[in-house]
């Protein structure tokens, strides 16, 4: 098994693994960026069967980052691109309010 972050356990019928990232997107270019996150993606993705073999559960993945990019056109691609695969983004800088303003307004 590889390394995890954090893993839940008690949370009925499922576990959760989240793990928390330094990547500063900003100072990445785009193509580096998406060549990132899917390194990312396929890393946690390789946490989250680890545990399905270890668990008769569900496993929920997520990703902490410090900070969010500057750009949110950025920021935008960084979320599709993980939650395309079924992974939280979390930004550890950003309030609930201005996360639940974020989201108001793309219809979420």
């Amino acid at each position: 098994m590889g390394r995890i972050d954090i893993l839940v356990e008690e949370l009925g019928d499922f576990v959760s693994v989240v793990e928390i990232k330094a990547s500063d997107w900003d100072k990445m270019t785009k193509v580096n960026v998406v060549r990132n996150a899917r390194r990312q993606i396929r890393q946690i993705w390789s946490y989250v069967e680890a545990e399905l073999e270890l668990y008769d559960k569900a496993v929920c993945p997520g990703v902490i980052f410090p900070k969010q990019p500057r750009d949110p056109e950025r920021l935008r691609l960084i979320e599709a691109l993980f939650n395309a695969e079924g992974i939280q983004v979390v930004w550890h800088d950003e309030k609930v309010q201005h996360l639940q303003t974020r989201m108001a307004g793309q219809g979420a």
